[in-house]
């Protein structure tokens, strides 16, 4: 008998079947509709790049997790995309460098990442339906923006009780800025702060050096610092946080008179993206579904990388994680 081919997946990929196709390709109709109403044009990149194209605009994180191999006709090193961002910038400060700004793009594609933090280092693959906002300037209203084009896209694919996570990397930026600590001794203090562990976190502070008691006690106090919109007002009255939220202020108070308040909770101790973010993030859950919907945030560094004067803030919803929770709550 003549053996047959094996017919096994690497771990981390799956076929997706006439049912969830169809429910993801809903999703997506839904998510663009909202795009195109909100003025986005779509782009497709492609699923390869040369990784030292890629690797200026993607988080440390990321680019560790970049599924690498060699082109054999140049021997350089080229990388299956784990975020479709760089590819926006590269696009838009070559290609699109004379268009004038805005620039509102949105993107529905694949992205492939490795693992690195599991035991087995699988492949993981995730579709990422998302958008960028390209401007002159930063400012609150363009963060609110982005974030109501986020929740309205939630909203679209019929997922009703989901928050939106905000915070503000810059404050906590303002605080580190102050700290003379060894660039270790940072990370200590911002991984406890991640995990929102005050013991732990006391004591990184401790062994750093180089911190007054005033910020010390306010890094203590952001651990704490989640919740509704009043959290803002709790951390104003906290020694050193002087202007450090008034851009997460203002983008509350937009946010609300749009009446988008009911949507949205505060985490003052979010540090996700530390290296990458430079103002405002966010992240979409929903009640009883432990995967984020969506993430993103203010990049504004990220255009510079690739030659262009310009500002950008986005974000990208994971579909699969959306047409998951939606298969949970039939």
């Amino acid at each position: 008998m003549k053996n047959l081919p094996t017919t096994s997946l690497p771990a981390g990929v799956k076929d997706t079947l006439p049912e969830e196709a169809e429910q993801i390709a809903s999703a997506c109709a839904s998510v663009t509709e909202v795009f195109k109403s909100s003025g986005f044009e779509r782009v497709s990149t492609p699923l390869i790049e040369y990784l030292d194209v890629l690797s200026p605009g993607l988080d440390q994180n990321l680019d560790n997790t970049a599924i690498k191999f060699i082109e054999y006709s140049t021997g350089k090193v080229m990388a299956i995309r784990p975020d479709v961002t760089p590819q926006i910038a590269r696009l838009v400060s070559t290609r699109l460098k004379d268009k004038p700004l805005p620039i509102k793009l949105f993107y529905i594609e694949n992205v492939m990442r490795m693992n690195r933090g599991s035991e087995d280092k699988t492949v993981c693959e995730t579709i990422q339906a998302g958008t960028e906002l390209i401007t002159k300037e930063a400012g609150p209203e363009t963060d609110a923006e982005i974030i109501i084009t986020a929740i309205e896209a939630l909203k679209k694919t019929g997922i009703k009780d989901f928050k939106v996570d905000l915070a503000d990397i810059g404050f906590i930026r303002s605080i580190f800025a102050r700290i003379e600590a060894s660039t270790e001794s940072k990370k200590d203090i911002e991984k406890f702060i991640a995990l929102k562990d005050t013991n732990g976190l006391s004591r990184a502070i401790d062994k750093a050096g180089g911190v007054t008691e005033d910020d010390k006690e306010l890094l203590l106090s952001i651990t704490t610092l989640y919740g509704e919109v009043e959290v803002i007002e709790a951390a104003e009255k906290l020694k050193g946080t002087k202007n450090a939220l008034g851009n997460l202020k203002k983008v509350v108070e937009i946010l609300t008179e749009k009446g988008y308040g009911e949507a949205i909770t505060i985490d003052l101790g979010e540090v996700r993206g530390f290296d990458y973010y430079t103002g405002i993030i966010f992240e979409g859950f929903a009640e009883g579904y432990g995967k984020a919907l969506l993430g993103g945030g203010r990049y504004d560094g990220l255009l510079t990388k690739y030659g262009m004067e310009a500002k950008s803030t986005g974000f990208a919803i994971d579909v699969e994680n959306v047409v998951e929770l939606l298969q949970t709550r039939k």
